[in-house]
């Protein structure tokens, strides 16, 4: 699944990839949410429909082996899409950035399998108005499938809210239905028209239930 959206990483320093799950929910147990914007050190372990589990945390400031481990999760395709280029490994500024945060103006809420890998990984980057923050979220190949973007997305809008943020701003493909359907369900979602086969969705995060469906692109397109 190709899937875009912004961030500051590779080439302009402002891309980045929304990686997507279908959005129902396939959780068998929940346990409380991850708190306020702010807050590094909840944890929340996870127990998915298919019986297998994960640990939901923020991810710490300069974790720069967590962001090796998610990337190396991330099959060819999902890099490309994620940050634009083709790349084998991620450059040391790359990391650096990825793992720069403060749990305010950069947060990042990270999905940890039972061996210790890193498999998923959803951020925002406050961005131009305080109240606009860019939006990705990414998650290893072998992991797909199973929820973990929605609630990666979910945890990092709450932690968004908290914190001010009332606006979202992602790219993906504007014949990714997937994504623009499950973006769509942090809030009020409009999507612009195709530039080169992607389109940018800001999601109003005042409300937590849209006020309408995302409309889909009328090109036809791979779906997942």
């Amino acid at each position: 699944m190709l899937v875009r959206a912004v961030g500051r990483t590779v080439a302009s320093e402002r891309r980045v990839r929304a990686d997507v799950d279908p959005f129902e929910t396939e959780l068998a147990s929940v346990s409380d949410g991850v708190g306020d914007a702010g807050s590094p050190t909840d944890i929340e372990r996870v127990v998915l429909q298919d019986g297998s589990s994960v640990v939901i945390r923020p991810l710490a400031a300069g974790d720069e082996a967590a962001i090796d481990s998610w990337f190396a999760g991330l099959a060819a395709e999902t890099r490309y899409a994620r940050f634009f280029a083709f790349l084998k490994q991620l450059n040391h500024r790359t990391q650096s950035e990825l793992a720069r945060l403060d749990h305010f103006n950069y947060e990042a809420i990270a999905a940890v399998a039972p061996d210790g890998s890193t498999i998923g990984v959803a951020r925002y980057l406050r961005i131009g108005e305080p109240t606009s923050a860019e939006v990705a979220v990414a998650v290893a190949d072998a992991w797909r499938r199973r929820s973990i973007a929605s609630m990666l997305l979910e945890r990092v809008a709450t932690r968004a809210r908290a914190g001010g943020i009332e606006q979202f701003i992602a790219i993906c493909l504007a014949t990714n239905h997937t994504v623009i359907r499950l973006l769509s369900r942090l809030g009020p979602t409009t999507v612009g028209p195709s530039d080169a086969g992607v389109v940018e969705l800001r999601i109003d995060l005042k409300s937590t239930r849209p006020d309408r469906c995302a409309p889909e692109p009328a090109s036809g397109g791979r779906r997942d």
